[in-house]
């Protein structure tokens, strides 16, 4: 043998040797002595992967209004055409005769003021979630029963925000428990009209529930419970993932009346009023959010669209404005 390949080898030798027992002590790590797998769980104060941190909601609030651009008015002659068209060939057209005026945009003329839209806010990370556990149990900060009216062959309201469940505090990220709570709130659907029966349909997005319909006669707002659809529990509604938009509602019967829903795992959420105004409610006193803006025309109207617009919760003040009708 060369000197050169005995030096070579007095100088590989340790190297190699260091190798070896780097390996063996990769392998521990991988397997501890009693042959289970290491713990991933960081150390560093960091919430291990696929955790969800809480936010704690606060006593802020977060105001403003939705209006329609100056100038920009939907076609308001075609929509009312396309509904004369559809209820026209309908065999309960004359029980129907006040469903001819559109209400899919409803403007107020003086304030320009936009109805019916539906705006909510989420926590700023996707990792995180609103900790609404105590709100669920006081029954704060929502409407522990919604009513879906169907007067005059519409829905009223046409949009809804609701709150069916919230995340498990104890199981935030946890996919073998269950992930969410009932809040308890319930919605139903109504027909008030004794001449005509409505089938009011659900179709929802995966991971929301399921779809359902069912055919409603003579029912009322003031006891749905009696003869009406329980939505939150034929649709076995919960929250799901939003970007794939809001729960459809139709009816078989009627197919021109049109409404949705958003089914969120909060009450931080709403829809304006007539004259295009919203407050929301138990915002965090601090930190950013992400507020949603949405019109079943329009469709998302804030920055980012369906991403949601960052705003610091101390800009309590919001207004948006819808330049464009589609």
């Amino acid at each position: 043998m060369s000197r050169w390949a005995r030096t070579a080898g007095l100088v590989l030798m340790p190297v190699l040797l260091l190798s070896v027992a780097l390996l063996g002590c990769s392998g521990d790590k991988k397997k501890g002595g009693d042959g289970k797998k290491e713990d991933t769980k960081k150390d560093d104060g960091e919430p291990p992967a696929g955790a969800m941190t809480p936010v704690k909601v606060g006593a802020n609030s977060i105001a403003g209004t939705v209006k329609l651009k100056e100038g920009v008015e939907p076609d308001y002659d075609a929509l009312n055409a396309d509904l004369k068209k559809r209820i026209d060939k309908n065999t309960n057209r004359a029980a129907c005769k006040e469903a001819y005026q559109q209400t899919a945009w409803i403007v107020d003329k003086s304030s320009r003021g936009v109805k019916n839209v539906a705006v909510w806010v989420m926590p700023e990370k996707e990792t995180e979630f609103f900790d609404v556990k105590e709100l669920a149990e006081k029954k704060q900060g929502f409407e522990p029963v919604v009513v879906l009216d169907q007067p005059h062959c519409h829905f009223e309201p046409r949009i809804l925000v609701l709150f069916p469940g919230y995340v498990n505090p104890a199981n935030p990220g946890d996919a073998s428990s269950p992930n969410y709570l009932k809040s308890g709130q319930l919605c139903y659907a109504v027909n008030p009209e004794t001449s005509i029966s409505h089938n009011t349909k659900l179709s929802i997005p995966f991971g929301g529930g399921q779809d359902a319909n069912k055919t409603l006669t003579h029912s009322t707002k003031s006891q749905p419970e009696k003869g009406g659809f329980n939505l939150t529990a034929e649709g076995k509604l919960k929250p799901y993932d939003l970007s794939k938009g809001p729960i459809k509602i139709s009816c078989n019967i009627h197919d021109w009346m049109e409404g949705a829903a958003w089914s969120l795992p909060h009450p931080l959420g709403t829809t304006t009023n007539e004259q295009g105004a919203f407050k929301i409610q138990n915002v965090p006193d601090s930190g950013k959010v992400r507020i949603f803006v949405w019109h079943e025309k329009a469709k998302f109207v804030n920055k980012g669209g369906k991403e949601g617009e960052v705003i610091d919760v101390k800009d309590a003040k919001q207004d948006f404005t819808i330049a464009d009708v589609k």
